[in-house]
């Protein structure tokens, strides 16, 4: 059952990705990045078929991919390499058809765009798999040399395309709406796995610990850790509260703050990612 869901969203996910490409970005001459920003490139020097050229680009990175990173995680790779490839040129009629046209409408194109190939790319990712190109490579380099992190590689990559794409169509706006398109696929990513309700680490410094740290479980039904402390500035003993709660809570908990220690100190930091319990597993 689990390999049936994972298929789904490798095939779903990849068709998804497909659509974006045939309707917002091949006609504008916007690069998506990674293999498929270089098979629009080849499309337009050459004609060639983009989704033939993604497979090509990725043939050699598999050979590679297989002897680094081991045959399992490789073969879901190729298979939403090769879903991604067919449903490409399979699906590049759409560019023909006038009502999938968005005229020469470039901020809609890198907008929508990004947005169906960052909610694609989401799906293929929770089928545990990815479509090859600029992560492959990274991941692969990465294995080699883990000098700089995989999101930096990936970002090389890509500014590597939009750069040579930018002197193929011989066009810096090309470039310019690339990057909005890419930007938008990321966040895109971001919002599929986190959610809108981003969540936050607040760092509260107080009098009232006890009572602030009271109210925000019995209230905002969130957890909170105190920490005895002593401020090196005033020489006064202080109470620290560290908790992490969403959007929503942030705002409620900034007015209890408010309410019971208008001279509290407070410092607020985005989490990434937080997993246990009361949020994901």
């Amino acid at each position: 059952m689990e390999k049936f869901k994972q298929i789904t969203c490798i095939i779903i996910g990849s068709f998804i990705m497909a659509i974006a490409i045939n309707i917002f970005f091949i006609p504008q001459n916007i690069s998506s990045g990674g293999a498929s920003g270089i098979g629009i490139i080849f499309n337009y020097l050459f004609k060639v078929p983009v989704g033939m050229t993604v497979l090509a680009i990725n043939l050699p990175l598999f050979i590679i991919s297989i002897m680094k990173l081991g045959f399992k995680f490789t073969f879901r790779a190729i298979l939403g390499t090769a879903l991604l490839s067919i449903f490409i040129d399979s699906t590049g009629f759409l560019m023909t058809k006038e009502v999938f046209s968005v005229g020469n409408d470039f901020v809609l194109s890198s907008i929508f765009g990004g947005l169906l190939m960052g909610l694609g790319l989401s799906i293929v990712f929770k089928g545990n798999s990815s479509t090859g190109g600029s992560e492959l490579l990274a991941q692969i380099v990465y294995k080699y040399r883990p000098i700089i992190s995989m999101s930096q590689l990936m970002l090389a990559i890509d500014a590597l395309v939009i750069i040579s794409s930018a002197i193929v169509f011989n066009s810096l706006s090309s470039a310019l709406y690339s990057i909005i398109a890419i930007f938008v696929s990321k966040k895109t990513i971001d919002i599929v796995f986190e959610g809108v309700n981003y969540t936050k680490i607040l760092n509260i410094i107080t009098k009232k610990g006890d009572v602030i740290s009271g109210r925000i479980i019995k209230e905002i039904e969130r957890g909170a850790t105190t920490i005895k402390c002593k401020g090196e500035y005033t020489k006064k003993e202080y109470t620290k509260i560290e908790c992490v709660a969403t959007i929503t809570q942030l705002y409620k908990i900034k007015k209890i703050v408010r309410e019971e220690d208008k001279e509290a100190f407070m410092y607020i930091a985005p989490a990434i990612e937080v997993l246990g319990y009361g949020f994901k597993e």
